[in-house]
């Protein structure tokens, strides 16, 4: 069995045992019996339980943002995560009470940070350029690009602590929306201004 089959039908053995029970409950000799591999292998590819359902989390979590990271799309990537989380609630929930607050802002924000990434390099230039090929977008200097990135990441990241937090309130179609309609234009405003400060 290859690394990647290994880890996907450890993947599925975890998703079935969450349905049944707790994270904490869950052991590495049931996930291989389940499995049909050794512990040996399990250990191979992941140091516990945990750590294989965190990665678990960051594969599909991660696959649905990127799948739609641009300026235009990105509202649609965040809301396919939304969807995933509400359909595997319980799984969510047991990742996410099994992390520390830091491990979890440290995961959703490298989770979330190449969406916006992807975002404010469409609506910059890129010194490297010709001027007919920047379509007079703004230049910003590195730092102030990561500020404007680092920024809307974590604007994100604290409408989605909320929502987990309120066992998750709001449907996500209706809660994208909101944060899409308050954030539509934010950006590139905050990218104009900045630019305009370092000319």
């Amino acid at each position: 069995m290859s690394a990647e089959h290994t880890r996907m039908a450890l993947a599925t053995a975890l998703r079935q045992q969450l349905a049944q029970m707790p994270l904490a409950k869950i052991t590495v000799s049931g996930l291989c019996e389940a499995a049909g591999i050794k512990r040996q292998t399990f250990y191979y590819h992941f140091a516990d339980v945990y750590a294989l359902a965190v990665w678990v989390f960051r594969q599909e979590v991660a696959d649905r943002i990127l799948s739609n990271a641009s300026y235009e799309e990105w509202s649609a990537g965040f809301c396919q995560m939304l969807e995933y989380l509400e359909r595997n609630k319980v799984q969510t929930y047991a990742v996410v009470n099994s992390l520390s607050h830091r491990e979890l802002e440290q995961f959703f924000f490298h989770a979330l940070r190449p969406m916006m990434v992807a975002i404010v390099a469409q609506l910059t230039s890129d010194p490297g350029t010709s001027p007919g090929e920047q379509e007079d977008k703004p230049h910003l200097h590195p730092e102030d690009k990561d500020m404007v990135i680092d920024h809307y990441t974590v604007t994100i990241l604290g409408h989605l602590f909320h929502w987990l937090a309120n066992d998750m309130h709001i449907e996500p179609e209706a809660f994208v929306r909101q944060i899409e309609y308050i954030l539509r234009g934010h950006v590139r405003h905050s990218i104009t201004r900045l630019a305009a400060t370092c000319r």
